[in-house]
C-alpha cells in the first residue's frame, strides 16, 4: 500500500498572510497538516508516500519523498494533480488524500480493509461539522447516496434535500491498478481527455452512470478541511488534542 497526498494548491480563500505557503503547511497544534498526514500514514505502516506539488514546491523538499509536480496548478483541478502520479497508480494500490484536510487513522484503516477498485471515505456526522462552517448547510453539502451493499450511487450534486445526504466526501480514498485504469478510461471516453478544471466527484459520478462500482466506506471519526479562515479556526479546535 502506498499513499499520494495531493498539495498542489495555494489556498488563495485564506488571508494573505495564511496563504503564502502551501495551505499543507497551516499548523494544527505545533504541527503542519502535512505532518500529520504523513504520521498517520507511517504509524498504520504506510512509508511510501508521494505528494503533488505545486505552488511553491521547493518547500516539499525537507520531507524526502517523492515528488510529482503540477507545474499547471494556478489554472488546474485535483483530476489533473492525481494523474501526475500515474505511474504509482497503475502500479501499486494507493491511498489518496487531500492535503487540506484532517482525520483520524482509523479513517484510512477502513480504506485498507475495503478490497474494491475504488473506494471512497465518508462521514456520516457530517451535519455537525456543516453546521459549524455554514449557516445553512445545504448551501455547500453535497449528495452522496449509496445502496443497500454500500456502493455509491450518487456523489457531488447540488440538492435542497437532507434526505439525499448519507454522508459527505472528504477527499480521501483507495484505487488499485484496475480502479485506477477504469478512471483513466472515463477521463479518455466520457471527457475526451480534457480532464483539468475536473473535481474528482465529477469523474466518480460519470463512473457509477457507467456502473462502475464504487464502495463508500463509513468514517464517524473526527475530521475537517480547510477551505478559508472560518474553516482554519474550526480544524483547530477539532484537533486541539
Amino acid at each position: 500500500m502506498r499513499a499520494i497526498i495531493l498539495v498542489a494548491g495555494r489556498g488563495s480563500r485564506l488571508p494573505k498572510s495564511l496563504s503564502k505557503n502551501p495551505k499543507s503547511f497551516l499548523k494544527i497544534g505545533n504541527k503542519i497538516i502535512l505532518d500529520r498526514l504523513i504520521e498517520i500514514f507511517n504509524e498504520i505502516g504506510i512509508n511510501k508516500i508521494a505528494l503533488v506539488t505545486g505552488f511553491k514546491k521547493k518547500k516539499f523538499s525537507r520531507f524526502k519523498l517523492k515528488t510529482f509536480n503540477n507545474k499547471n496548478w494556478k489554472v488546474t483541478n485535483m483530476v489533473y494533480s492525481l494523474n501526475k502520479a500515474d505511474s504509482w497508480l497503475k502500479k501499486y494500490n494507493c491511498i489518496i488524500s487531500y492535503g487540506d484536510i484532517l482525520y483520524e487513522k482509523d479513517a484510512v484503516v477502513n480504506l485498507i480493509k475495503s478490497h474494491e477498485k475504488i473506494c471512497v471515505s465518508y462521514d456520516t456526522n457530517w451535519k455537525k461539522l456543516w453546521k459549524k462552517r455554514f449557516k445553512n448547510p445545504l448551501d455547500d453539502a453535497e449528495t452522496f447516496k449509496i445502496n443497500s451493499r454500500n456502493f455509491i450511487t450518487e456523489i457531488g450534486k447540488k440538492t435542497k434535500n437532507i434526505s439525499s445526504i448519507k454522508g459527505q466526501y472528504m477527499g480521501l480514498m483507495k484505487f488499485n491498478p484496475s480502479g485506477w485504469k477504469g478512471f483513466k478510461k472515463c477521463l479518455k471516453k466520457d471527457f475526451k481527455n480534457k480532464f483539468n478544471e475536473l473535481y474528482l466527484t465529477d469523474v466518480l459520478q460519470k463512473l457509477i452512470d457507467n456502473q462502475f462500482k464504487i464502495k463508500a466506506v463509513k468514517y464517524s471519526g473526527l475530521w475537517s478541511e480547510v477551505d478559508n479562515f472560518k474553516d482554519y479556526s474550526i480544524i483547530k479546535k477539532i484537533f486541539k488534542r
